[in-house]
């Protein structure tokens, strides 16, 4: 007996009978059930904006090795040892601006 897979389109024989899954018997007329507008999956046309905390993450990379080297959190890290205050939503050039002032 001959498989073909409802979702990958597969097929194989085997003289064993298989049921269950997507695999469907395959005899002179194969119907591929159709799929309804109900199954079919919107995707959202609005892009949410990006949260605070991701977007600092993505940052620029410069020719300055240092800068590249070093994260925002490890730029906040060493901003609150040297006790220099920062917002907490400022972009990393800013801060690391602030961190070589601090030095």
């Amino acid at each position: 007996m001959k498989y073909r897979n409802l979702k990958t389109g597969a097929t194989f024989s085997s003289s064993c009978v298989v049921s269950g899954g997507d695999w469907v018997e395959v005899t002179n007329e194969v119907k591929i059930p159709e799929i309804t507008k109900e199954e079919v999956i919107e995707v959202p046309q609005e892009v949410e904006e990006v949260p605070q905390e991701v977007a600092e993450e993505v940052e620029e990379a410069t020719d300055d090795e240092a800068y590249n080297a070093i994260n925002i959190k490890q730029i906040k890290q060493e901003l609150d040892a040297f006790g220099v205050e920062y917002n907490p939503r400022a972009k990393k050039k800013e801060l690391y601006d602030l961190m070589m002032k601090g030095k």
